[in-house]
């Protein structure tokens, strides 16, 4: 039988609830957390959302379950089930030492030594053909116990590294007549594809920064969508098969996705690490966002939870209109239970969690989830109500702190603000002017002590003291202080973490000390997901990243909670909206923008920098005299951080004007980069002088100054936009031909100093290439062959790899380095390659044998080649064992028809033309020699050597031509000469042509590299 238990994957589907078998709720509500709490995972996730039952337990309780229950590390039981068995396994150092027998109907599991395993979920809910779990001890062991039911058959043994008991069905029974099924996520699939069931095709829609998720049901169903730690869960009240699409495993979003079905219900279970969860509903067609901005659900409720204590026992009464079924499920992520509870449309939400000692209702975007609970919960649904209680009742407090009313916040005068991340600086920062706590000191003091008196009350206690204090501190811009405080009433009350008014308050914390990433997490959490007043900062934060389309987007969503911000920040944000504006060309509505940013009456600092962007925006418009007479004026404030990009633009501004030369405005620039470091100005500062060392051609001047600008700042807008400069030049000076005016060997310099900049790809393997070739046309051998030699050990594969070894065997030879010329080739030899490279290469292999003198060997690769430099190299083999009948005659016949046209021999044909008669003459085949004077004797005065011409046309043995005159013409025959200048020539047109394999397009990021910057 298949194994029904495969690693992490366990989850369980059942409609039915579950019936307590342990008596101490208390202890059992800490046991089975602490069974939990032994993965890391559950350690992260439960640390997130405060779970209370640790803290309520009494330290003898803790200390007893501490040394009595065994840890999953030492003994773990998994339980796994399908419709005909079960089946029991047992890991862990002490698990897997166990012994397993049958005995009077009972099968009894040996644990050496007396830990006792964590039995509660296998009490609880056995696997089918198991009546009772109970667990008896002595001295030496700990035996678990399970009573079987009648006809049940069982084996047992050892696999994987764990003790199995496999549990038989006399009869498979339905998933209806069942109460739980627990199987794995695989084991469900195989199930799906045998049983008959709906198919719904699942469709995913890439949005910004996130994924839509459709689901067209034929008939109306209910669902529950909520996040689980780094999980996002969709659950349906109906059996169908979810046609997921391939998109969804390993997206950028969802990582990965996973679904089961049965009892009536299907799961989805999505790993997305980030992004916020909404849902909507029409028509039936459920659509699931993660990530990016909220999907519109039109008009969403909120899930109403009120104490229940009309049946005598303390119970949890949620109003959930539509509720439908209640699925229990078992996180393969975490391992332990929850309840989730379906529901028709529209939207149903619980905004933040609600947590009790014995149970936890977390934060949904549609439907009820319960968590962390004891083995003992019972979750009922009668019609728009959902009762989550116990046998003997929870444990709630007392009904006026249920109805949340918060004493020390009253004291506090804490007040929730009217939007959770609504700034209100002037009266955070007030200040008693009398009495003890009078001053920053005396109000500082008692805001700390009353912090500290509330966090003393445990993770149950209110939270208002202590976001009092962080707002006092975050008034008087002590930010990172204010971080500190929130982080640790975070860490004291996780709870907190589902609070808008902390998220809030963090983030603005958060954005004031510049921390903008870590601020997105806050502001893109559930609760915050509808307040327009996080929308403001969330446009700031974008401004601040560069991404001024979706800043334009969130300035919209949350303008109805502008005018309640203080003046200053209207300011700011108008400013950044104006910013925004600018940057997308939208000028009209940039300058109505910062009009009304100008206007607020903040203080006077702040409204010049809004001014610092108003000129700005008229320098766009072209009103540049405007513009000057603006950044002029403030220039002059007494605030680095606004004087100095002002005096930047004026600095920019008359260069462009013509009021000052380069050379002027480059050393204004430069006194200010080094009296202002460390932000966006000074990037610009950067940029602009980068530019104009460009115009002036001073490229190792530009390329070193834009270098630190895409050092110092990583991934920063500006330092992004520099770096894409730098690209971009450097492609200009070695692609596309501006250094060509530099000394071949100051372009070589430049480039090996700043090599890291050679982009991906065909581009950048053509940089080196041209280069290569340049210094190859001053006999920089050595240095080209290493160029290309770089370019095949680290860039180059295949085909390409293979053409460029042999331009790198061509440049030894010229090089005289025959050896080095026959490594380049035997380290990149394959037989994939196209005819012409493998031609090429045989020609250039038979040539460097043919200079070492290993000519048999040079004719063996030659082999039947009978191309034009085959024959060449034959010629020179000849030659060289002084074979010179078979030398001339294949000298003649390289020549060919060349005699029937005009014009001056190229070298090498002269070459050849001079060997060819030298050749005829030293066999004294008269007639040959003749034959080759008639035809080739009109070329003689207009060749670069005519005088060997002459000479090798005339033979030893005609007219006044001697030994002396002979051995002068031999020596002009030099062939490496003439192969070396068409050589040259071949590598000069080879380099302007794409590599073989390596194809003709660019690569996108060189494309947007060359695109103009914004």
């Amino acid at each position: 039988m298949t194994r029904a238990l495969l690693s992490g994957s366990l989850f369980e589907v059942s409609s039915t609830d579950k019936d307590n078998v342990e008596t101490d709720a208390g202890k059992s509500a800490t046991v089975s957390l602490r069974a939990a709490l032994k993965t890391t995972a559950a350690v992260v996730f439960l640390s997130g959302f405060g779970v209370t039952s640790i803290a309520l337990a009494t330290p003898a309780v803790k200390q007893g379950i501490a040394s009595a229950i065994a840890s999953r590390a030492q003994i773990d039981i998994r339980v796994g089930r399908n419709d005909s068995a079960g089946r029991i396994e047992i890991y862990g150092s002490t698990g897997s030492k166990a012994s397993v027998r049958r005995e009077k109907g009972q099968v009894i599991v040996r644990l050496p030594g007396n830990l006792r395993p964590d039995i509660g979920d296998l009490s609880a809910n056995p696997p089918e053909g198991i009546s009772a779990v109970s667990i008896r001890q002595d001295s030496r062991a700990t035996e678990l116990l399970m009573t079987l039911k009648d006809g049940v058959e069982t084996h047992f043994g050892r696999a994987d590294g764990a003790v199995f008991v496999q549990i038989d069905l006399p009869k498979p029974e339905t998933p209806a007549a069942r109460g739980d099924i627990t199987v794995t996520l695989q084991e469900l699939s195989r199930t799906n594809k045998a049983a008959s069931a709906a198919s719904v095709q699942v469709k995913a829609t890439a949005i910004d920064g996130g994924i839509d998720l459709s689901f067209p049901f034929a008939t109306p169903v209910g669902a529950s969508v909520f996040r689980r730690g780094e999980s996002v869960w969709v659950v349906f009240d109906q059996e169908v098969d979810l046609n997921l699409p391939a998109s969804l495993k390993g997206g950028a979003v969802v990582t990965s996705a996973a679904y089961a079905r049965n009892d009536g219900f299907t799961a989805l279970r999505l790993t997305a690490p980030a992004g916020a969860v909404t849902a909507k509903v029409e028509n039936g067609l459920w659509t699931v966002r993660v990530g990016g901005r909220p999907v519109d659900a039109g008009q969403v409720s909120e899930v109403s939870v009120a104490r229940d204590d009309t049946t005598g026992a303390s119970a949890l009464a949620v109003n959930m209109a539509g509720a439908s079924r209640v699925a229990w499920i078992r996180d393969p992520a975490i391992g332990d239970r929850m309840a989730v509870v379906t529901a028709r449309g529209p939207v149903k939400r619980l905004m933040s969690e609600r947590t009790t000692p014995q149970a936890a209702l977390g934060a949904t975007s549609h439907g009820l989830v319960i968590e962390r609970m004891t083995p003992d919960i019972t979750v009922d649904v009668s019609g728009d109500i959902v009762t989550v209680s116990r046998p003997n009742g929870l444990a709630l407090s007392a009904p006026a702190q249920w109805a949340r009313e918060d004493v020390a916040a009253r004291t506090l005068e804490y007040k929730p603000a009217a939007f959770p991340a609504l700034m209100d600086e002037e009266n955070w920062s007030k200040l008693p002017t009398s009495g003890p706590m009078s001053g920053f000191l005396g109000r500082y003091n008692q805001l700390q002590q009353q912090a500290a008196d509330e966090a003393d009350k445990g993770i149950g206690a209110t939270t208002g003291a202590r976001l009092s204090l962080a707002r006092f501190l975050v008034g008087q811009g002590l930010n990172y202080e204010a971080i500190g405080v929130l982080d640790m009433l975070a860490r004291q009350t996780p709870a907190s973490l589902s609070d808008a008014q902390f998220r809030g308050l963090r983030a603005m914390a958060k954005i004031m000390a510049g921390r903008y990433r870590d601020a997105k997490a806050d502001l893109d959490s559930t609760p915050l997901i509808n307040d327009p007043a996080a929308d403001l900062w969330r446009g700031y934060v974008a401004v601040q990243d560069g991404h001024f389309a979706d800043a334009r987007q969130s300035f919209k969503s949350g303008a109805g909670a502008l005018d309640v911000f203080p003046p200053i920040w209207r300011t700011r944000f108008a400013a950044a909206n104006a910013t925004a504006a600018y940057q997308m060309n939208d000028l009209a509505a940039a300058k109505d923008l910062i009009t009304y940013a100008v206007s607020q009456g903040a203080p006077p600092l702040e409204t010049l920098e809004a001014q610092l962007v108003q000129a700005q925006i008229f320098e766009g418009m072209g009103d540049k005299t405007r513009a000057l007479k603006m950044y002029n004026a403030i220039a002059r404030a007494p605030l680095g951080r606004v004087a100095m990009p002002a005096q930047l633009r004026a600095a920019r501004l008359n260069l462009s004007l013509g009021k000052s030369k380069p050379d002027e405005t480059l050393e204004a620039l430069n006194g200010l980069r080094y009296r202002w470091r460390g932000d966006d100005t000074e990037l610009e500062l950067i940029s602009s002088i980068g530019d104009i060392y460009l115009g002036q051609g001073r490229y190792r001047q530009a390329l070193d100054v834009m270098k630190t600008g895409g050092k110092q700042f990583g991934s920063s807008p500006d330092a992004v936009q520099i770096q894409n400069k730098l690209s971009t030049a450097f492609r200009g000076l070695f692609l596309e031909g501006q250094a060509d005016g530099l000394q071949p060997v100051e372009a070589l310099g430049l480039f090996y100093d700043f090599r890291d900049l050679t982009p991906v790809g065909a581009d950048g393997d053509d940089m080196v290439r041209r280069l290569a070739r340049r210094l190859m046309d001053v006999d920089l051998l050595d240095q080209s062959a290493d160029l290309l030699q770089y370019q095949i050990d680290n860039r180059l594969q295949g085909v390409a790899k293979s053409s460029v070894a042999a331009d790198v065997a061509a440049i030894q030879l010229m090089n005289r380095q025959p050896e080095k010329a026959l490594q380049a080739l035997w380290k990149t030899r394959t037989s994939l390659l196209p005819k012409p490279v493998m031609a090429e290469r045989r020609i250039l292999e038979a040539r460097a044998l043919t200079e070492l003198g290993r000519t048999d060997h040079a004719l063996e690769v030659l082999g039947t080649d009978n191309s034009g430099e085959a024959m060449d190299i034959r010629a020179d083999i000849f030659w060289r064992d002084k074979d010179w009948a078979k030398a001339g005659a294949i000298l003649e016949k390289r020549l060919g028809d060349r005699w029937k046209r005009d014009g001056a021999l190229s070298l090498e044909d002269e070459s050849r033309l001079i060997r060819a008669g030298v050749a005829y003459s030293l066999v004294s085949d008269q007639r040959a020699l003749s034959r080759l004077a008639d035809r080739f004797g009109k070329f003689a005065e207009g060749a670069q050597s005519p005088e060997a011409v002459h000479v090798a046309l005339a033979g030893m043995d005609n007219g006044p031509i001697n030994a002396q005159d002979f051995a002068l013409a031999a020596s002009k025959a030099d062939s490496f000469t003439g192969w070396v200048a068409g050589m040259k020539k071949r590598l000069r047109d080879k380099a302007s042509q794409p590599l073989p394999g390596a194809g003709t397009q660019r690569t996108a990021a060189n494309e947007a590299a060359k695109a103009p910057q914004a």
